[in-house]
């Protein structure tokens, strides 16, 4: 869970202003990231009219959100974001008679308003996708699924730390591209950093790596994110 749920109500977001507009500030890089993967390109704020499509539609998904319902606020924004920019490029096309393939903005994503039509295939549709992608991903560095379950620590104080040394890996730009270079976890360093024991660390050197990953590219992931991470306050992105 992003830490902001853990301070500030749904209920607030929607009727607060202040929160509402500093929760769009601190989505930006999300919504960038959505907006750009559904158009095939890289969108800057500023130039592209589509982020500030993007931005109306999550701004109406605080709105429209209910809790509860099983699905992340963060699926359930991308959806509708990737709604509207089909909805805008539609009628660009109209507007210029360019013949443009709603296929290649959407991926043939079919969006709906309201979380009651949120229907179950796209739901699972996202979240098969995101498997795979996480299963390529981890599949680089020699990684499973089953190793991510086997190597998870079963008592809190452990998970704990681990997590804490998997943020830290994942978020130190310079920690982060060791990862990416050598393929490896580059434990001293980590050690140093953290200061948590080396034997710790080697123990949980899986299940560091692959939590790491899933949160250096959190936007990607997030269903799992919130499957993987547990519901506690303080967690850092």
């Amino acid at each position: 869970m992003p830490e902001w749920e853990e301070l500030c109500s749904w209920q607030r977001l929607k009727e607060d202003s202040e929160a509402r507009e500093d929760f769009l500030a601190e989505s930006q890089t999300f919504i960038r990231h959505v907006a750009s993967q559904a158009c095939f390109r890289s969108l800057e704020w500023g130039r592209d009219d589509e982020l500030s499509e993007a931005l109306i539609a999550f701004n109406e998904a605080i709105d429209l959100f209910v809790e509860d319902r099983g699905v992340p606020f963060l699926a359930y924004a991308r959806v509708l974001m990737k709604r509207r920019l089909i909805d805008y490029h539609r009628r660009q096309r109209l507007r210029q008679s360019i013949s443009l393939d709603q296929d290649d903005i959407g991926r043939r994503v079919d969006v709906h308003l309201g979380i009651d039509d949120f229907r179950e295939q796209e739901q699972n549709r996202e979240r098969a996708e995101e498997i795979r992608q996480f299963s390529k991903a981890l599949g680089i560095f020699q990684l499973t699924f089953r190793d991510l379950v086997e190597v998870s620590p079963k008592h809190r104080d452990s998970r704990e730390t681990l997590l804490r040394a998997a943020r830290e890996l994942a978020f130190d730009l310079e920690l982060w591209h060791q990862v990416e270079s050598k393929g490896k976890v580059p434990m001293q360093a980590l050690g140093l950093k953290t200061q948590i024991h080396p034997k710790v660390l080697e123990r949980g050197r899986k299940y560091i790596l692959a939590v790491a990953l899933l949160l250096a590219n959190q936007n990607d992931y997030v269903y799992l994110r919130e499957y993987v991470l547990p519901r506690e306050k303080g967690a850092k992105g």
